[in-house]
This record gives structure tokens, C-alpha cells and sequence, in this order.
């Protein structure tokens, strides 16, 4: 983030808390409580994810030549890996004989993939090099027998796939005006200090409902990190498809008034969470001195979702010496947004369908839902139109 962007955000922040005040959006905004738990929904929710640029991991991950992670969560079988040129492809891990899964390990290192059915084995780059028998096949044309490939991208450090083959995908310009704002950061030199995948009983959406608003943090995380943020005192903007919310630490108050024309970017920054919504399932969040990153992926239900959840550091702070720091952060952001934003969405999860007038409602002062609903609504209709 640049310094005139950041002394906007710290202008907009002193006048909330002076006038006990956010950012407020027009009017309410009910929906349909039944967008949480309606299968016809979430296939057009699907097709939208289907559409846009989606993360699937970080560059850091697949380093060397032949490096490879597997990736299912998008409905699509998926192999990552790294070429020789340095370049990265995705590939669908299916094999063209008989569709058996060519890579069974979650990650590592190959020079070849072979399928474990009948040994068909395919380059790095997706190319079928050769088979069992070839006899069996004398009008097999391997050249047009490799493994299907999808559009890859990496930016940012991470690595984004669109998941539909013959697609066309342009990262930059799916980021819009937020692709320089990130970069400000360096986060294609950071890398992955630890991840995890977490399912949970509840739609995809809730992971980052969570993220898009202070308004329950007094409540809901009362003992836990209320304390050091401000509830409800928190800028947004908008940035076509993507947002960005910002939540304001306890630590704020000291600054108050003050000039700040003397405190560098990088200090003052620190007093601030930057959640980045990242249409269409990811949230990352600038922590000061990290990432944390949390991409959603709907399940084969309404009410099942998986989560990629990852810490992503400058290298000098992944060392040993680091370990009981980001032990510690780990520990409080998974039973922050797990063990109590979770617990109450899941909780909702069974609710939805005996909502009064089969409604939810978003308040003026919770935009960044209001956003990222009416976006995801926004290109379900345009996806539906084009469907037509």
C-alpha cells in the first residue's frame, strides 16, 4: 500500500471513532437466507467460480523443476508443476487412457507422471511420451492424447488457475486497481511458513462473510481479540469485483491527533488489518508483517465448504528462530475465525431454511457483505444471460 493511500485510510479511520461512525452504505440489503442452502444456487455459484481467476497455492511450494501439488477443491482434479524453463502449468490429473488420477500424492517432485492404472506416462509439461503395448493403439496420436491443460498464472507469489480448459486468464486485469496495491507489499518474495486445509459443515460463503465486517466483534470475539481492535470503526472501498476493509487495532488510540508525517509507511501500517476480498472466494490479510491468506471452495452440498488457509512470510521470518511467533499466530487466528466464527456459522448453517420471511439482512454498516453479495449475484445473472 502506498502512503497517500494509507494516510486516506488513517484520515477515514480518526473520523469514525470521533463520530462513533463507519462506513455506511445507502440502505439495508436483505437476501435470500436460501442462497446458503439452495443446490440450484450453488450450481450458478459454481459456474461464476468456474469463471475468474481462482488461487490454488503459492509459487513458493514448487520451486525446482518438476516441484508439483495437487489441487481438487475447484471440482477439478488439478496438477501444478513446475517446467523446466521455470514457467508453471496446471494440468487436469486425468489420465486420456482410461481417467484414472495420473498423480496420487498431494506434492512432490517428478520427472514424469505415470499412471498408476496402466503405466501411460506424460512429461512434466502434460505431453503423453509413451505406453504399455503400443500395439493395442495403432491409430493413437499421442501428440493429441497428453494431459489437458488449464490456464495458469502465477502473480503475486501465488499461483492462479482459471478451471476451465481454453479459457483465457489475465490476472492484472481480473485485479484491476488493487494488482499495484498488493504488489506494494512484495509478496511474490514471500513464502509459505505453514497451511492447512480445513473443511467445515457450512457454506463456502460464510469463511468470508467473516472477514468483510467488524460489526460482531464485540460480542463474538469478546475474550478473545476484541480488545485489540475497534469494533465497527472500519473503511471500505470498493474496487469492482474486489473490496478491501480495513480493521482498526486498540493500538490506533495512541496515534490519535497526532502528526504521522514523521512515521514510516511501514510502522503505521502495523496499526491496521488490511483484509483484501479477492472476488470470488479469497481474503487475504496484511498483518503487518505477513499474509494470511484464506481461499473457500464450495463442497458437493449447500452446507460443505473446504478452506486453503495459509501463512505467507518474507523468507528471513520462515527460520527456526521465528518458530514460537508464528506458532502463537496460528494458534489465535485458527481458533479466532474457527472455533468462534465458524461455531456460529455452522450453527446458522442448520437455521437458514426456517428464517423468518426466508431472509438475512445486511446492514449499512456491514458493505463489504453488501459487495461481495451483490457482486456474486451480479455475474450469476450475467453468467445465467450468457448461458442463455
Amino acid at each position: 500500500m502506498d502512503r497517500s493511500t494509507l494516510d486516506a485510510i488513517v484520515k477515514e479511520a480518526e473520523g469514525y471513532i470521533e463520530n462513533d461512525t463507519t462506513r455506511l452504505w445507502a440502505k439495508e440489503a436483505p437476501q435470500n437466507a436460501s442462497n446458503y442452502a439452495d443446490s440450484a444456487w450453488l450450481e450458478k455459484e459454481q459456474r461464476v467460480l468456474r469463471s475468474h481467476p481462482v488461487i490454488v497455492g503459492h509459487s513458493s511450494k514448487i520451486k525446482s523443476r518438476g516441484d508439483y501439488f495437487t489441487h481438487e477443491a475447484t471440482g477439478l482434479p488439478i496438477i501444478v508443476v513446475r517446467q523446466e524453463d521455470g514457467s508453471v502449468r496446471a494440468l487436469l490429473n486425468v489420465c486420456s487412457h482410461r481417467g484414472a488420477r495420473v498423480c496420487t500424492k498431494p506434492e512432490g517432485n517428478r520427472r514424469a507422471f505415470v499412471c498408476p492404472y496402466h503405466a501411460w506416462t506424460y512429461r512434466i509439461d502434460g505431453a503423453l511420451r509413451g505406453l504399455p503395448r503400443e500395439e493395442g493403439f495403432p491409430n493413437l496420436d499421442k501428440s493429441q492424447y497428453g494431459l489437458q491443460e488449464l490456464p495458469v498464472e502465477e502473480r503475486h507469489g501465488f499461483i492462479w488457475v482459471l478451471p476451465t480448459p481454453g479459457a483465457k486468464i489475465d490476472v492484472a486485469a481480473h485485479l484491476g486497481a488493487l494488482d499495484a496495491e498488493i504488489s506494494h507489499y512484495g509478496p511474490a518474495d514471500m513464502v509459505v511458513e505453514r497451511e492447512d486445509q480445513l473443511s467445515a459443515p457450512m457454506n463456502w460463503k460464510f469463511v468470508l462473510d467473516g472477514f468483510l465486517e467488524t460489526y460482531h466483534f464485540s460480542v463474538l470475539h469478546s475474550k478473545s481479540i476484541a480488545p485489540y481492535f475497534y469494533g465497527n470503526y472500519s473503511p471500505f472501498e470498493s474496487f469492482g469485483l474486489h473490496g478491501r476493509m480495513v480493521g482498526v487495532r486498540a493500538s490506533f488510540e495512541k496515534l490519535r491527533g497526532k502528526p504521522k508525517d514523521d512515521i514510516e509507511t511501514e510502522e503505521l501500517i502495523k496499526h491496521f488489518a488490511i483484509n483484501y476480498f479477492i472476488f470470488p472466494n479469497t481474503i487475504l490479510v496484511w498483518q503487518g508483517d505477513h499474509f494470511e491468506s484464506w481461499t473457500s471452495f464450495p463442497g458437493e452440498r449447500p452446507d460443505q465448504c473446504v478452506a486453503h488457509v495459509q501463512s505467507i512470510t518474507p523468507p528471513a521470518m520462515a527460520q527456526p528462530e521465528y518458530e514460537a511467533k508464528w506458532s502463537r499466530n496460528w494458534k489465535i487466528m485458527i481458533s479466532t475465525v474457527v472455533d468462534e466464527d465458524w461455531a456460529v456459522s455452522t450453527s446458522i448453517q442448520r437455521s437458514v431454511h426456517i428464517m423468518r420471511r426466508n431472509q438475512i439482512i445486511f446492514g449499512r454498516n456491514e458493505p463489504g457483505l453488501q459487495h461481495f453479495h451483490g457482486q456474486l449475484a451480479k455475474q450469476i445473472g450475467e453468467a445465467s444471460s450468457n448461458a442463455v
